[in-house]
């Protein structure tokens, strides 16, 4: 790492330090909760001569902490679990409660005058957690495995209030929450970040059975979290206890039981007889079948000192599809795609106590997914397909594209010490990476290709390709790594919780394609052998050979690879201040620094001293924790992707070196004799070096930055009974993306006599939309790099609008007498005139979005966003309706998103260059966004029931079905309603349904 890099690294360690002394100097009594793991407290009456013994019930650790002179405790940085709370007296043990402690939540023992006492709290839920300001819910491990839901982290995060699934392809199935986009939420397993590394989209993912709890933040999280504007994702673990436990299970999701997907016909435009109506792609006979087994195991290796858990989970899919619409012809070599995917994921853990005060945890997670295609015959006519292979297949590893899975191969290592009673310390290191792969049947790395035709071969030469494989491949290099390191500070000063921070990630990537085989050979024919070639040093005929008679060869190379890094790091600082014996204030603020880098390690952006403020505040209105109102307010910066780099700033490599020759090598088909009559020739300057950092970005480049307020209250009706509702409102405030337009340059270099006749054009900058903003342009006019300053209302893109306000009411029964269930409802709105770093109407890369290309492509664009879906209703839960039968219920109801019609400019407005039909006109009219109506409601049922028999004891078997009325809802369409001119013949085609209904069966074996 370069100097600039230590630089950046040592000016915040600085800061940091700062903070985290100014901590350590303090003293008293007080406590403050960590989001990552959780905190049991509580009061004691008549606390004189008493301690409280916190025992964990797995593993037998205690945790022993006095409290203070008016009867309050608080043990921070618990491990998530079962825990028995004992008040001891003079060494007898005067009471006790049992508790669960979830992640991310604070959960009360609270003892009166003597008296033995036991409740399991997490059986009824008595209280509601007044310690908590943040906006989410957290899922254990039992309704995980209760609730019919697939296995995956997505899914799970869909049943929180306020989220939607994506409907663009092109960024897979990742949530947007509470109005943000799918880049824009973070994700932790056991407070190491595995969100996707190079594009922010995606998590990598673990077994799901060995999950624990997970946290979903949709808002209002605490000064320690931080790079995301969307949600929070906070994943622990299972760990090892004293008892040797061990299972496993069989999945299966057969293809016989999963409903036809219904087929896509062209729409009825009324401008397109020839289509209208009729079928495009038979998807009737499109089959998936899958296969999950997995088992774990844990146990203590030294009881009460060293336990282990492991997890293993192999996923096995096969499909098949139809991969040619009828467009393509009657009949079509590949017109039919096969499939076949294989999942691997395990974890494993480690937690070692040295003593009960310090506490080691290793965590390893590897998840990868490996996938073979292959495509078919197909024949409209009969329908059919032909079995005959049409073409290569290929074997993908954690490949391609922002959709694709990123896969992980991480170690966690965390150190917890409790050194006091008021003082406690986390350090955690982590180090993730994971490697991409695309590799065609039959391909030979060795083998160059080779390019000719009948008019630039030799006569009597064979000119032979036996490279399988053309164009450009994923090069074989592809790699993602992540470093990740934390420090973590609570300390009590009477009634303050104080927290501090310090964490640092560097990410590294080596991204980009290259031609399959290295290089290729193109064979050439001159027409005037004695004339020189454009970049040559010699003629063909003066190179001899073949050269003589025209016939010469180039050698093509063309790599677009980079290594994008980048350095994230951040400071914090939180006080949970109990201002007063019901109120509680949380005060936070938190100090973030984004660096990214070019491949050549030049900073090409540099947000620094970014001041998140995060105020929190709950009222325990009863002081009984019955009846709780809270309240939050922050600012959040989400970071750039490292994917940025590699698209802007990339050293692309694209040159032609010409040799003559005097012969071919029939087997390989690469002249022999060759003569070289040039150097390596770039006709576009694509000679391996990229970009100057300082003309990608503009000057001052604002970070992506979004506000937030929120109000709610929840209430104990009853020990069986909670309700609660919440407002809130998001605020977009900055964004960065890229914008191409040449003409406000043009204009500027006319004002200035700048002469830019040898310039090679405009090459688009990130920059901050609606703002001023300053470029450093060369214009190769001999004076190098300037400062070209540009008004806002120049460029003519506007401000960035993004305003989510939300109403959502609950009410919940927690699990007791049986059943558990909750249902909320959540009316919202979502407007604006950009959704955020990705564009589910245009498209485009992670941050590369289509929006701001230029300002026309912003007239009308304010309106109803794609994420928009005014009332959601949600409903789940489960019940035991006999000793060995367990049904559960999962129910949402949501409103359609708004459509919107595209198409071109009127002519007033079109100019050279313009994207033609990709603007919110249609029929040269304007087409503000979500003006078009609504898209039909979803609505999805899941149900399932396990049977546990008394005679085989650990068994369950178990069967869910997803979407039991099959209400294959149309999810989105194609907008474009102008194809050149005329009425787009896909115009309301439909482009994504909600998946058929399809069955799981699960045996699982527990013991």
């Amino acid at each position: 790492m370069n100097n600039k890099r230590l630089t950046l690294r040592h000016d915040a360690i600085r800061h940091a330090t700062a903070i985290l002394i100014a901590l350590a100097a303090s003293g008293g009594q007080a406590w403050a909760q960590s989001n990552a793991t959780t905190t049991i407290f509580g009061e004691v009456r008549g606390p004189a001569g008493t301690s409280v013994v916190i025992e964990n019930l797995a593993t037998g650790v205690q945790r022993t902490v006095s409290p203070d002179a008016a009867g309050r405790y608080a043990a921070t940085s618990m491990p998530p679990g079962r825990y028995a709370v004992k008040v001891v007296r003079g060494g007898a043990v005067e009471a006790s409660r049992e508790v669960e402690a979830v992640v991310g939540s604070g959960v009360e023992a609270s003892f009166g005058d003597g008296g033995m006492q036991t409740v399991v709290v997490a059986a009824t839920r008595s209280f509601i957690d007044v310690s908590n300001t943040n906006n989410g819910v957290v899922f254990t491990a039992k309704e995980l495995k209760a609730l019919p839901v697939a296995n995956d982290v997505a899914s799970v995060v869909q049943l929180t209030p306020g989220v939607n699934r994506g409907t663009n392809s092109q960024y897979g199935n990742a949530p947007q929450i509470s109005g943000s986009g799918q880049s824009e939420n973070a994700f932790y397993v056991n407070g190491f970040p595995v969100t996707n590394i190079l594009t922010q989209v995606g998590a990598s993912e673990l077994p799901f059975g060995a999950i624990a709890n997970m946290q979903v933040l949709s808002g209002g999280y605490g000064a320690e979290f931080g790079r995301s504007t969307g949600g929070v994702i906070n994943i622990t673990t299972k760990s090892g206890g004293n008892r040797f436990e061990f299972g496993g299970k069989l999945q299966y999701l057969p293809a016989r039981l999963r409903a036809a997907p219904e087929n896509t016909y062209y729409p009825q435009t009324g401008a397109n007889p020839d289509t209208d109506g009729k079928l495009l792609y038979w998807n009737h006979d499109n089959t998936t079948r899958t296969r999950v087994a997995g088992l774990y195991g844990g146990g203590p290796l030294i009881r009460n000192k060293l336990f282990a858990f492991v997890a293993l989970e192999r996923t096995i899919t096969d499909s098949e599809s139809v991969g040619a619409a009828s467009s393509a012809g009657t009949t079509s070599r590949t017109g039919w795609s096969t499939s076949h995917s294989t999942v691997n994921r395990y974890l494993a853990k480690l937690d070692y106590n040295l003593t009960d005060d310090h506490h080691f945890e290793y965590t390893k997670v590897f998840d990868r997914t490996v996938g073979r295609s292959q495509a078919y015959g197909f024949d409209y006519a009969t329908l059919t397909r032909d079995g005959k292979p049409g073409g290569a297949g290929q074997e993908t590893i954690n490949c391609c594209g922002a959709a694709a899975a990123p896969g992980a191969n991480a170690d966690i290592v965390k150190y917890t010490g409790y050194l006091r009673d008021d003082l406690t310390v986390t350090a955690l290191y982590g180090d993730s990476r994971t490697t991409h792969r695309r590799i065609p049947d039959g391909y030979d790395p060795s083998l160059a290709q080779t390019s000719s035709t009948v008019s630039t071969q030799v006569p009597g030469l064979v000119y032979n390709n036996p490279q399988t494989v053309t164009g450009s491949l994923v090069d074989p290099a592809t790699e993602d790594r992540q470093k990740g390191l934390r420090l973590d500070v609570e300390y009590k000063l009477g009634n303050h919780g104080l927290r501090a921070g310090i964490d640092r990630i560097e990410v590294e990537s080596l991204v980009g394609q290259t031609l399959a085989g290295g290089y290729r050979w193109t064979y050439r024919k001159a027409s005037d052998p004695n004339r020189a070639i454009n970049g040559a040093f010699e003629t063909p005929a003066q190179g001899g050979g073949y050269g003589l008679q025209g016939y010469y060869v180039s050698k093509d190379i063309n790599t677009n690879l980079a290594r994008p890094t980048s350095v994230q790091s951040a400071q914090y600082l939180q006080d949970h201040w109990q201002v007063a014996e019901r109120v509680l204030l949380d005060l936070g603020v938190r100090r973030e620094q984004f660096t990214n880098y070019t491949t050549s390690g030049d900073a090409f952006i540099s947000q620094r001293n970014m001041i998140a403020p995060r105020f929190g505040a709950t009222w325990d209105v009863k002081g009984d924790s019955s009846l709780k109102v809270f309240a939050n307010a922050g600012r959040y910066h989400l970071p750039v992707p490292s994917n940025l780099s590699s698209n802007m700033a990339s050293p692309l490599l694209s040159t032609s070196q010409f040799y003559t020759y005097t012969g071919v090598d029939p087997a390989t088909g690469a002249p022999t004799g060759l003569h070289p009559i040039s150097n390596a020739y770039s006709a576009n300057n694509f000679y391996g070096k990229g970009r100057d950092a300082r003309e990608v970005t503009a000057v001052g480049l604002k970070p992506l930055s979004q506000d937030e307020f929120s109000l709610g209250f929840e209430q104990a009706l009853t020990r069986q009974l909670v309700v609660g509702g919440n407002l809130l409102y998001r605020r977009l405030n900055d964004t960065n993306d890229d914008t191409c337009d040449q003409r406000p340059i043009d204009a500027w270099a006319a004002r200035n006599n700048v002469d830019a006749s040898h310039w090679g054009g405009f090459q688009c900058t990130i920059m901050n939309p609606g703002r001023d903003n300053s470029l450093m342009i060369d214009f190769n006019d001999g004076r190098g790099l300037r400062r070209v300053d540009i008004a806002a209302a120049e460029w003519g893109n506007p401000l960035p609008e993004r305003r989510y306000k939300a109403l959502t009411v609950f009410l919940e029964h927690p699990f007791s007498n049986g059943w558990y269930g909750k249902v909320t409802y959540t009316l919202s709105a979502l407007k604006g005139n950009m959704e955020g770093q990705t564009d589910t109407i245009g498209g485009g890369d992670v941050a590369l979005t289509v929006s701001d290309d230029h300002k026309e492509l912003m007239y009308n664009a304010y309106g109803y966003l794609p994420s928009d879906h005014r009332h959601q209703i949600k409903a789940y839960g489960f019940a035991q309706l006999l000793p060995e039968l367990t049904v559960g219920a999962n129910l949402a109801l949501v409103s359609g998103a708004p459509r919107n019609c595209i198409g071109a400019l009127p002519d007033d407005l079109r100019f050279d260059g313009d994207y033609g039909d990709a603007y919110f006109y249609c029929n040269s009219q304007p087409a503000p966004r979500g003006s078009q109506g609504r898209l039909p409601w979803q609505v999805q049922l899941d149900l399932n029931a396990a049977w546990s028999p008394a005679r085989l004891k650990g068994l369950i078997l178990r069967v869910d079905v997803f979407n039991v009325l099959d209400r294959q809802t149309v999810t989105r369409y194609n907008e474009t309603r102008e194809e050149a001119g005329a009425i787009n013949r896909h115009y309301l085609e439909v482009a994504g349904r909600a998946s058929p209904r399809a069955v799981r069966l699960t045996a699982e074996y527990n013991f």
